[in-house]
C-alpha cells in the first residue's frame, strides 16, 4: 500500500482531533520512512523541502526534508495543533517564548527516527538538522495549516514578521 492510501485510511475518519489522536494515527503508519521515499523534496523556495501531500477539511499531512546543516524558520502554525514524527536522522527542535512582540529561545531537545514531536496550539519554534546527514519527518496538522506566523531572528531576539 502506498503512503496516500495508507493517510487516507488512518486519517479520514478523524474528527476534532487531539495532538495524542495525532500521534496515535502517525505512529500506525506502516513503513512509514519507506513509503514517504517517493514524497520527498528537495529544497526550493525554503532552505529544507516541503511537500504537503494530503488535505481534507480536518487535516493536512506534509513531508519535511531538513538537508544537513539547515533549518526551518522559527515560526507558529497559526491556529492548528500538529504531531510530527521523525523518519530519517534527527532533529533539534527548538521551543520559544513570546514575550510580546518579540519571542526567546526558551528550550531545545532532539527528536530521534522513529519518535514524535507534538506542537499544541500556539507553539512557537525552529526545526533544526545539525547532522551531516538529511533529515526526514512527516507532520499532519488539524485543522490545515492556516495564518502561520514567521519570526525573525535577530540579534537573539526574534520579531513577528
Amino acid at each position: 500500500m502506498e503512503l496516500y492510501e495508507c493517510i487516507q485510511n488512518i486519517f479520514s475518519g478523524l474528527k476534532n482531533p487531539s495532538v495524542k489522536d495525532l500521534e496515535t494515527s502517525l505512529k500506525q503508519i506502516p513503513h512509514a520512512s519507506t513509503l514517504s521515499q517517493p514524497y520527498i523534496k528537495e529544497p526550493d523556495q525554503y532552505a529544507y523541502g516541503r511537500n504537503a501531500i494530503f488535505r481534507n477539511n480536518e487535516l493536512e499531512v506534509i513531508v519535511i526534508n531538513i538537508p544537513p546543516h539547515k533549518e526551518t524558520a522559527v515560526h507558529d502554525h497559526g491556529q492548528s495543533i500538529g504531531c510530527a514524527m521523525v523518519l530519517e536522522g534527527k532533529l533539534l527542535n527548538s521551543i520559544y517564548r513570546s514575550t510580546g512582540d518579540h519571542a526567546e529561545l526558551s528550550n531545545s531537545y532532539f527528536v530521534h527516527k522513529g519518535e514524535c514531536l507534538i506542537s499544541t496550539k500556539g507553539l512557537i519554534h525552529k526545526m533544526s538538522n545539525p547532522a551531516s546527514e538529511r533529515m526526514v519527518s512527516l507532520h499532519v496538522y488539524s485543522p490545515p495549516l492556516e495564518d502561520m506566523t514567521v519570526f525573525e531572528e535577530q540579534s537573539g531576539i526574534l520579531e513577528s514578521s
